[in-house]
């Protein structure tokens, strides 16, 4: 019996020790199967893990990108929120705004002053003058996820397309009034061809009849005056070709200043001569730049009835790319503080026989416009009424002789 009870007990034993180990066995593999699962999540988070830094790095750096894109664009750009409180400005916006990020986040729009009357409306445009600048400030609506994301708002400086725009329709309207006027002008001059000749008979006659020979002096020298009138009308409409040289400025302006030195010291006009360090040779007419150049120191001149001070010079600078290839241009500048001209005159002033004067024909500055034109160039006007007025002549540098330009404002003296 103890013998059997023992061969039993072995039995369960053995039993008891095979299923040990045949749990132990399925254990290891198991364990073996749950190592080689956690290597491969292991692997994988690793590998999501990379992809995930790739792809913030990737974010990263489309960021900065498009930052970079925002920060470069060539107009302002502010964003606000649907309460139109400032969210985000480039570069180009705190430039025209005149404020920094710390000045502009988390503020209402309304506080910046070229803002303060744009509505934040989906296609709202207002233009603003700043100082010198032009600006147009659009509205466009930023639409979020269900709900309003805010605004966003287009500041375009606009200046330089206003500028070009004025210029090509003042040409225009010289084009149109010098042939009209080259019209009349034919036809006033045949009759009053006439009436010259019959005068310079009549004086003949009248020799020795005082009071009747002045009178007919004075028709004479009306008649005279006259023909000087359409002479200058047709040299207007016509124009003139320029006969080519070398030119320095600096001498050309020296000349124009002798020519004017008695009329400067009549009415006891100070003269400000002022060049710039690198200065540029041009190609040009000299008898019609120092006739441009006379007639701007004569309207400066008529400017200050009372004396006053002229500044007249150079200076070089550089020009957009569009005006001469980006080819420097040579600048020169009259400037007096006399009573300067009303707002509402300065885009007529280039016109033939405007004037303000009580005397005059109008024409100077018109002259003055087409030798400049048939030069290559452009002359612009700056004025306020009871501060003065500055004349630039934009003449372009001989290509051959360019030099880096440093840039100056001729006007700011």
């Amino acid at each position: 019996m103890n013998a059997s009870c023992q061969s039993f007990e072995l039995a369960e034993l053995k039993e008891a020790f095979h299923m040990l180990t045949s749990v132990s066995r399925k254990m290891e593999l198991s364990y073996e199967r749950l190592k080689a699962r956690a290597e491969d999540l292991k692997e994988e988070l690793r590998e999501k893990n990379a992809r995930l830094v790739a792809s913030l790095q990737e974010q990263k750096r489309l960021e900065g990108f498009l930052e970079g894109i925002l920060q470069n664009l060539p107009v302002g750009i502010l964003v606000t929120d649907d309460r139109g409180r400032v969210r985000l400005v480039n570069q180009k916006a705190k430039e025209a705004l005149d404020r920094e990020d710390s000045d502009l986040i988390g503020v209402r729009y309304t506080a910046c002053d070229i803002l303060a009357e744009v509505p934040l409306r989906p296609g709202a445009t207002i233009e603003r003058k700043k100082a010198r600048s032009v600006y147009s400030c659009s509205v466009s609506s930023l639409n979020g996820s269900g709900t309003p994301g805010g605004w966003v708002i287009l500041i375009e400086d606009v200046s330089e397309i206003r500028r070009w725009k004025a210029l090509a329709e003042r040409q225009k309207r010289l084009s149109s009034m010098g042939e009209m006027g080259a019209r009349i002008a034919h036809e006033i001059r045949n009759p009053l061809g006439s009436m010259e000749l019959n005068a310079a008979i009549l004086l003949e006659e009248l020799e020795g009849n005082e009071p009747l020979y002045t009178l007919a002096g004075r028709l004479a020298s009306g008649v005279r005056t006259v023909t000087q009138i359409l002479s200058n009308l047709l040299q207007f409409a016509k124009g003139t070709a320029p006969r080519w040289e070398h030119l320095e400025v600096t001498g050309l302006v020296g000349e124009a200043l002798e020519f004017a030195a008695p009329l400067l010291r009549g009415k006891a006009i100070r003269v400000q001569e002022e060049y710039g360090d690198r200065g540029c040779r041009i190609q040009g007419d000299p008898v019609l730049l120092r006739q441009a150049l006379l007639n701007l120191i004569l309207n400066a001149v008529e400017g200050m009835e009372h004396g006053g001070s002229l500044r007249i010079g150079t200076v070089e600078q550089e020009e957009a790319a569009d005006t001469w290839q980006g080819a420097p241009v040579q600048k020169i500048f009259v400037q007096d503080n006399g009573k300067g001209i009303p707002e509402e005159e300065l885009d007529r002033i280039f016109d033939p026989f405007f004037t303000t004067k009580s005397q005059g024909t109008g024409l100077g500055l018109a002259i003055v416009n087409n030798i400049v034109e048939s030069h290559g160039g452009i002359v612009e006007v700056e004025s306020r009424v009871g501060r003065g007025s500055c004349f630039v002549m934009s003449l372009p540098c001989q290509q051959e002789e360019a030099t880096d330009g440093y840039t100056a404002d001729p006007c700011s003296g």
